[in-house]
């Protein structure tokens, strides 16, 4: 109508405009008025015509059914005792990413499902030339699957692709599909393990009176790797189907028994690189555990490299719990590898103390006696004996920088200076004043008493160098034991 009424406005102001020109003569006005009366009725119906050209049976075909088809919420059976046949598919195609501290699974692939949809089917004798329509799937009933381990805000990730539907009313229907679901973590034969992540699929509203879900008969395991994308950490092993059923009824039976699909996606996890990043690391720190009780007292770093060492395992067993799952039901048997290793280190820390602290004991006191029969020393050399050294001194009494007496009667012979040169003094508290000579003899006979303490730090250390060695083959054989009998 508004069409209409511009088309006779713009006609009258024509008309309007023709009449007022005077100097057109009225034969040729009339001529003009009636061309342009032609070319608005031609305005007017020419555009519906062409915006409106033949449909075709593609086009006619899906406003049919889709005009017809109703509601989308009830199932489309024409009978509502008749179940509904749902067979659904799952292919893996990327493992995003296996979160094992937050025991997390996110994967890509593509998920697909076909079920037999009443309403939607026609007679191939009025459309001959329509083997199958594609129909969005936001006009028509869909089957409500979702996944039960999912761990998203949303549920799966699902992109409105159409479906394709038959003429016999069966509907394919496949989309792309990023799932992040729950996986339970068992890290016990890490960085050898292999995981298995369930992915439970099932309809939240009807049971198995109304929906039946049942896996694809194409679905081959000789497939389930034919569009991964190959991963650097894990290998995908197997892809398994497993359909179950589940009462969820009451003790009334209001909801009965409901059916769902498990696919278990198997994945190997590939060790080289936390072979070459972990394993090798700590097992050459334990070889410089070792080296530790090996290191001379002398040099004064035993304490020192003890403590890099056990510093240095320590940090390698927090990167590698930095990665697993906080969980006490399965422990990483590599853990009860570090456990010792840390063992040894506070060992070595220990042993580097003890020794050097034997090592360098006061001269003046001598072993006790047990320690004599523990360690098997020799009590005759060095024990306080009655009688005479030497030169003339009481054994009993201790030889020292203040025993003078000994320094007075001991004659020098100085041989090792120089010709030609002085030989120095040394002077004492008392005002004694003895060549250098005298000394180093004196720190000779010193050293003599002190070596019966530096026999028992090598003792001492040898028995911790054993135990530290024993410790390390146990420690290597009960984790190798418990990788074979666990595998």
């Amino acid at each position: 109508m508004m069409k209409q009424s511009n088309s006779k406005d713009t006609l009258g102001r024509s008309a309007i405009y023709i009449k007022r020109e005077q100097n057109i003569p009225a034969k040729m006005r009339k001529y003009i008025i009636g061309w342009m009366r032609c070319l608005l009725l031609m305005w007017y119906f020419l555009p519906g015509t062409i915006a409106s050209p033949p449909r075709g049976d593609h086009y006619n075909l899906t406003k049919e059914l889709l005009a017809d088809y109703g509601p989308t919420s009830p199932r489309p059976v024409v009978n509502s005792s008749t179940q509904i046949e749902v067979i659904l598919d799952l292919i893996v195609q990327q493992v995003i990413d296996l979160n094992e501290r937050e025991q997390t699974l996110k994967m890509s692939g593509f998920f697909s499902m076909i079920w037999h949809d009443d309403f939607l089917t026609w007679s191939t004798s009025e459309y001959p030339d329509i083997s199958h329509l594609i129909i969005p799937t936001a006009g028509i009933w869909r089957p409500d699957i979702h996944l039960y381990e999912n761990v998203e805000k949303d549920f799966e990730s699902l992109k409105d692709v159409g479906a394709i539907v038959y003429p016999d009313g069966t509907l394919y229907w496949s989309t792309p599909i990023i799932l992040h679901t729950s996986c339970r973590i068992d890290a016990r034969l890490f960085p050898f393990d292999t995981q298995y992540c369930t992915l439970r699929f099932g309809s939240w509203s009807y049971n198995i009176k109304a929906l039946n879900l049942v896996g694809s008969p194409s679905s081959k395991k000789s497939d389930f790797n034919k569009y991964f994308v190959e991963n650097g950490i894990w290998k995908l092993v197997d892809v398994t189907i497993e359909r179950i059923l589940n009462d969820y009824g009451d003790d009334q039976g209001l909801y009965g028994l409901y059916p769902e699909l498990i696919f278990t996606v198997v994945l190997k996890r590939r060790p080289m690189f936390h072979i070459l990043s972990f394993i090798l690391p700590c097992a050459l720190l334990s070889i410089l555990n070792l080296l530790a009780f090996i290191l001379p007292t002398a040099s004064g770093e035993k304490v020192s490299l003890g403590i890099t060492n056990l510093l240095a395992v320590v940090l390698f067993q927090q990167l590698i719990g930095d990665t697993l799952p906080p969980s006490s039901e399965s422990m990483p048997i590599i853990s009860y590898y570090f456990a010792p290793m840390i063992l040894l280190g506070c060992l070595s820390i220990v042993s580097g103390v003890v020794v050097s602290a034997l090592y360098h004991q006061d001269n003046v006191k001598s072993v006790p006696e047990w320690l004599r029969k523990i360690f098997r020393l020799s009590s005759s050399a060095k024990s306080p004996t009655k009688g005479h050294r030497e030169d003339g001194t009481d054994a009993s009494t201790p030889l020292n920088v203040n025993n003078r007496e000994f320094l007075n009667k001991k004659k020098c012979s100085c041989n090792t200076v120089p010709h030609g040169h002085e030989i120095p003094l040394v002077e004492y508290p008392d005002g004694h004043a003895k060549r250098v000579c005298e000394k180093e003899y004196l720190r000779d006979q010193l050293d003599d008493d002190n070596n019966e303490w530096q026999k028992m730090a090598s003792k001492v250390e040898n028995i911790l160098l054993v135990i530290a060695c024993v410790l390390t083959v146990s420690a290597i054989t009960v984790t190798m034991a418990l990788f074979i009998t666990t595998n």
